[in-house]
């Protein structure tokens, strides 16, 4: 259905909402113009579509906007951007929903929960929008390597293991299915919080939605700069064309969420200048649901989030296609310094072969997407050759180049994560942490707590140290005591000492009867 601005403006009272509507972009202008006029829900190369009212349609068309009302806008349904593998026939998915409008890549979707189920049967992904528009900030442009000597850095690319890589992928394929909706993915991703934490990281599940499986997180905080925080990223669910009873996705996306597990690995041992989040995400294959719940939240608490890296898809390359492709965005907030700060180390630490691609507008075909729309840098690395067996129960471990399967390069992945840790490395600013032997000389410091995680729903496990059996006090943000806890406690649940939750923030836990104690930070979340 095309609707024109007088169309509607003629209609009046024939909608008595806001409308959505499609706008194509003016050369030169970009998003910008447009932001202006209405917000924006979702952009592309090209075009975008917003969510305006009749005045602010022919605000548009002053302005010289070619713009298409696509429907009224329905806060109750479900609206994807569908992108299928080459050679699907489109029509197969007007059975899963109304067909609003489409592009050379894909085609935007009003659907229900029922028609995202029977979409992840098939090979497609999807992207899903709401009411909310694009964040538009624009942020800090050009990375800055951190003093991080060259040996160091060759010290932790030469622990990436393709043994490790595969055993990684053998482990998450063994859960027999990830489909978000699963006990068995939520089982798939509380082993890759305990992976997290067992490798020195505060780790916790991020609960988004009780339909679907967590997020798996896990934080080291920065040590000079806690506040500027690296994503680095891949989804732990999969798809199949029978999602709920096997969904080996070993390629999608085991490889990106194996890719995150070997850079907490071989950094287990290290601290970084900056904070670095390790994050396995669900919820990808529903439309991005769970990354954009932990991006949103971010967006609204206003984190600094300096850079998010997101791998989906970088296993599978046949022989003489063994590339892998480089995403960044030139539209704010743009990535495109980081992208060459990425494949810059790639050169140096790395034999790996890849394309740059940079894009006006992220195609919204990953998690990276996500952190865009709500204001944050990111960029994304994934195959250049595309397996057969995509969204299928084919998504398995090959033989090296074989075709007919979900990984057949095993090597090539290998050299995928020494980039990524070479580039985290100098980003974030690793360094050891200090050794049991000067731990053993130092001088005793005041009483100390720890915390873990230090950020989640709760509950946080409390370790004293070195005197453990003292009360704790909890303070909130401004200095307000809300909680004794008595020395018998190991663990502070969210709650005051009125029994009743507190609210999401930050809270200051306090060993009791020592004017010395270090103070210990946690943030509390929904």
């Amino acid at each position: 259905m095309k609707r024109t601005v007088l169309a509607v403006l003629l209609a009046g009272a024939a909608f008595a909402g806001d409308l959505l509507v499609r706008v194509e972009l003016r050369p030169g202008v970009g998003l910008a113009g447009v932001r202006e006029q209405a917000p924006v829900v979702m952009a592309f190369d090209g075009w975008c579509l917003v969510r305006s009212s009749g005045a602010q349609l022919a605000g548009l068309e002053r302005n010289g906007y070619e713009a298409t009302v696509l429907e009224e806008f329905d806060e109750e349904a479900e609206y994807r951007y569908v992108m299928p593998a080459p050679g699907f026939d489109r029509a197969v998915l007007a059975a899963y929903g109304a067909v609003l409008t489409a592009d050379r890549n894909g085609v935007v979707l009003r659907t229900d929960k029922a028609g995202i189920r029977g979409l992840n049967r098939l090979p497609v992904e999807l992207a899903g929008f709401g009411a909310e528009p694009l964040a538009g900030r624009v942020m800090a442009a050009g990375p800055a390597a951190a003093a991080v000597s060259d040996s160091l850095v060759w010290q932790l690319v030469g622990r990436v293991s393709a043994d490790t890589l595969e055993s990684s992928l053998v482990r998450l394929r063994d859960f027999v299915t990830r489909y978000s909706t699963t006990d068995s993915a939520r089982s798939a991703l509380a082993w890759t919080r305990d992976r997290f934490a067992a490798w020195g990281c505060s780790a916790y599940l991020d609960t988004f939605d009780a339909d679907y499986a967590p997020n798996a997180v896990g934080i080291k905080r920065g040590t000079v700069n806690d506040g500027a925080v690296f994503v680095v990223c891949g989804h732990a669910d999969a798809t199949s064309e029978i999602p709920e009873e096997l969904t080996p996705g070993s390629e999608d996306n085991g490889s990106g969420a194996g890719a995150v597990l070997e850079l907490c690995r071989v950094t287990a041992d290290m601290a970084f200048e900056n904070t670095v989040c390790f994050i396995g995400f669900s919820g990808e294959e529903q439309g991005l649901i769970g990354s954009d719940s932990f991006a949103r939240r971010a967006a609204r608490r206003g984190d600094s989030i300096v850079l998010v890296l997101n791998f989906d898809m970088v296993s599978y390359g046949r022989e003489g296609l063994d590339t892998i492709e480089m995403y960044g965005a030139t539209e704010p907030p743009g990535s495109e310094e980081w992208v060459d700060f990425f494949l810059a180390r790639a050169d140096t630490f790395s034999d790996l072969k890849y394309l740059k691609v940079m894009e006006t507008s992220p195609a919204p075909r990953s998690d990276h997407y996500s952190f865009w729309r709500w204001g944050f840098p990111a960029i994304r690395a994934a195959f250049h050759d595309r397996s057969p067996e995509y969204h299928t129960t084919g998504d398995t471990i090959g033989p090296l180049y074989y075709r007919l399967c979900g990984t057949n390069n095993i090597p090539m992945f290998a050299e995928v994560v020494k980039a990524l840790v070479a580039s985290v490395a100098r980003m974030a600013g690793v360094h050891p942490l200090v050794g049991l032997s000067d731990m053993r000389t130092a001088r005793p410091g005041p009483v100390e707590l720890r915390l873990n995680p230090s950020v989640g729903p709760g509950p946080f496990r409390i370790v004293s140290s070195p005197s453990p059996g003292r009360r704790v006090d909890v303070f909130d943000a401004s200095g307000r005591r809300v909680r004794t806890l008595p020395g018998s406690t190991d663990c502070w649940d969210g709650r005051g000492d009125s029994g009743r939750r507190l609210g999401p923030g930050v809270y200051l836990l306090r060993p009791g009867g020592s004017p010395a104690a270090r103070t210990a930070r946690v943030i509390l979340l929904d």
